[in-house]
């Protein structure tokens, strides 16, 4: 428990709103009743990190995950990524590398309404050759301190630690970006990748706005708190850390997306 306060106070993205000598004092004083230490923690973290965090179970594996699919829509094709669990990551790229295996278009489209949860690497490795090569974005701690994403001969690193293999090359072309209010996450991660990008637009809603990094710690009973530690930035330096807003507001993107290619 005093590793997970550590956690709080130390990386938390909100730390200076919470009186931390108090907090910790309210958390003891909660260890011999279960339900009320998870709620304390849950509203601790909601404090501490905001929106993106919280107090849960450890999830088993739920079987087979959904995998990226590619499909023609008059000139263009359309990447859908649906979100992908970290133990499922090499199965996602593998899937989106077959898909797009021999595929080319003068026109894209990411389709990323729905997206959310679950990693961003395979995600980001599944269209890592449309993203172009280098920065395509970052982590910004509470201190400023960037940790980037970058791309290169389609590996995924995150401060120079490679995450995952995605397919090598470039895809060049204009690139339409679709997100909605459930896009989060991991779908905003590469909404937020692609800003920046020349030739990309995004179409629809502003996302969910869970554009935030977050760190855990595992709890006595099976519990594990999460909290947000860092905010996006995308490659022009821009700071996100809630809702991605559309560059074209829209109720039917994909096809204003496909009006406007």
């Amino acid at each position: 428990m005093a590793a997970a306060l550590d956690l709080l106070e130390g990386r938390a993205l909100h730390a200076d709103r919470v009186d931390w000598a108090a907090a910790r004092r309210d958390v003891r004083g909660a260890l011999d009743d279960p339900e009320q230490l998870e709620l304390k923690l849950f509203h601790l973290v909601r404090q501490a990190g905001g929106p993106h965090g919280g107090v849960r179970r450890a999830r088993p594996g739920t079987g087979a995950p959904d995998l990226p699919t590619v499909e023609e829509q008059g000139e263009a094709l359309v990447v859908t990524l649906p979100s992908c669990p970290d133990e499922a990551s090499r199965a996602y790229v593998d899937a989106a590398r077959a898909a797009l295996d021999g595929r080319f278009a003068a026109r894209w489209i990411v389709d990323l309404r729905g997206t959310g949860g679950g990693s961003m690497w395979p995600l980001l490795a599944a269209v890592a050759p449309l993203l172009g090569e280098g920065e395509v974005g970052a982590l910004v701690d509470r201190e400023g301190e960037r940790t980037p994403w970058t791309v290169r001969d389609g590996v995924v690193s995150l401060g120079g630690t490679p995450q995952l293999q995605g397919a090598p090359g470039q895809f060049d072309g204009p690139v339409s970006v679709l997100t909605d209010g459930n896009t989060a996450n991991s779908g905003e991660a590469v909404a937020v990748a692609f800003r920046g990008r020349p030739d990309a637009r995004s179409y629809g809603a502003p996302t969910l706005g869970f554009s935030t990094g977050v760190e855990s710690a595992p709890l006595p009973g099976g519990l594990v708190l999460t909290v947000a530690t860092s905010r996006f930035a995308d490659r022009t330096g821009q700071l996100y850390g809630g809702p991605v807003p559309p560059d074209v507001p829209s109720d039917d993107p994909l096809s204003m997306a496909l009006w406007d290619l």
